[in-house]
């Protein structure tokens, strides 16, 4: 700035007189309507280090920030994409169509063949196994004396009754977190909970 010349408003370019001029934080005179930020809702007072220049507009550090910030759409960090969910999903219902179609032509869940009067068992509602292949889901022992239960697959599932599998008192009781002597008690209670051979 030239001696004796008035100082620019670091806004707009043009001189500041002294009876028009409004002093920032960091002591620069501004135009009393230059010193806020422009951004639709933002009043924001700019300093000389803050301006910003927007398509013509002054703006604040914090709408500049908002402006141009790296952003990225789509699920977060470890989520599924729209794609995954929609594959999973269509997974989900190929299977249980698939545990449907079994049921109706009375397949054995372990190895996929018909299953017919004399050499199979009920093990649930609409479900028979052949009674070769019926064995723990989790230890694969066959039952001799004992006793078979069918539970859910899942523990947290314990309502998908189309989803059961075969247990063991044993593996029943480590599973599902309860007593062995309590699973023969279940069996007498309610014997359409368990199967015994």
């Amino acid at each position: 700035m030239p001696w004796g010349s008035a100082p620019k408003c670091p806004a707009c370019n043009r001189t500041v007189y002294p009876m028009e001029q409004v002093i920032a934080a960091d002591r620069k005179p501004f135009h009393a309507k230059c010193i806020g930020c422009q951004m639709q809702g933002c009043r924001a007072e700019l300093t000389e280090r803050g301006l910003h220049r927007y398509e013509g507009f002054n703006i604040c550090t914090n709408c500049h920030d908002s402006i141009f910030r790296n952003r990225t759409y789509g699920p977060g960090e470890g989520g599924e994409t729209l794609e995954q969910k929609k594959a999973r999903e269509e997974a989900e219902r190929k299977a249980a169509e698939e545990r449907e179609r079994a049921k109706r032509e009375r397949r054995c869940p372990e190895c996929g063949n018909k299953t017919f009067g004399e050499d199979s068992e009920m093990l649930a509602e609409d479900l028979y196994y052949h009674r070769g292949c019926i064995k723990c889901a989790m230890c694969s022992a066959q039952p001799r004396e004992g006793t078979i239960v069918m539970a859910a697959r899942e523990v947290d599932d314990v309502f998908a009754p189309e989803i059961l599998d075969p247990y063991c008192k044993f593996c029943y009781a480590k599973k599902f977190k309860t007593s062995a002597i309590k699973i023969a008690e279940i069996v007498e209670i309610a014997p359409e909970l368990g199967f015994v051979l």
